[in-house]
């Protein structure tokens, strides 16, 4: 039995994770999984039967409230109403849009999730405002700069005493974040780096753990 799964569907979209997903397979001896078509067996099935075997689940991709996907590009749906229970009983880390109401739809307990993650020029460009703040208007380097601290916030955070402390990962990753909101106004590397600053601060704020 693997006691950690990494679920990573790896594509143009959720290419910035992949230090992430290396980080948490190094750490957690995680086995890392993902949305491969290019096999005979059935992609779906081998992500489902990976999870059904696995004490803690990492989640990196995208997801709504009522699903995570497989593809966003195809729009394949990994998990949603029809086999959420296969998630029932795990520890989750959903590092995915929405996926804290996700968790509150399913009633998930021992999870970690997140709210609206501007990870692409689509998200903020869909968006348009988030918490008041104009998003509309960032640009890629802007974006590549969000997602470069937010992997390095969350990699500087997860820890074997962090993933079974939840309370300790949300401090930890209060500190983390903090730090790469300081980081981001003193090096002005973006001209909109004070929304950056902004959008680091709300993904602490919008994060759910229970």
């Amino acid at each position: 039995m693997s006691k950690a799964v990494c679920i990573y569907p790896e594509d143009i979209t959720t290419a910035f994770l992949r230090p992430l997903c290396n980080h948490i397979c190094s750490t957690f001896n995680a086995v890392e999984v993902g949305y491969d078509t290019s096999i005979d067996d059935d992609p779906l099935e081998i992500i489902h039967n990976a999870v059904r075997n696995a004490k803690t689940v990492f989640f990196l991709g995208h997801g709504m409230s009522t699903c995570l996907y497989a593809s966003v590009l195809d729009n394949v749906e990994l998990f949603n109403k029809d086999n959420y229970s296969l998630l029932e009983g795990k520890r989750l880390f959903l590092l995915a849009c929405n996926s804290d109401q996700f968790i509150k739809n399913y009633d998930f307990e021992n999870s970690i999730g997140f709210g609206f993650l501007p990870t692409s020029l689509d998200d903020v460009r869909q968006k348009r405002l988030f918490h008041n703040i104009l998003v509309e208007t960032l640009e890629k380097k802007d974006i590549e700069f969000f997602n470069e601290a937010l992997v390095n916030a969350i990699a500087n955070t997860l820890s074997d005493n962090t993933i079974s402390d939840p309370h300790l990962f949300v401090e930890r990753l209060r500190f983390a974040i903090s730090e790469e909101i300081v980081q981001c106004l003193l090096k002005k590397e973006t001209s909109n780096y004070r929304t950056i600053a902004d959008e680091l601060y709300y993904v602490f704020k919008d994060m759910i753990v229970c």
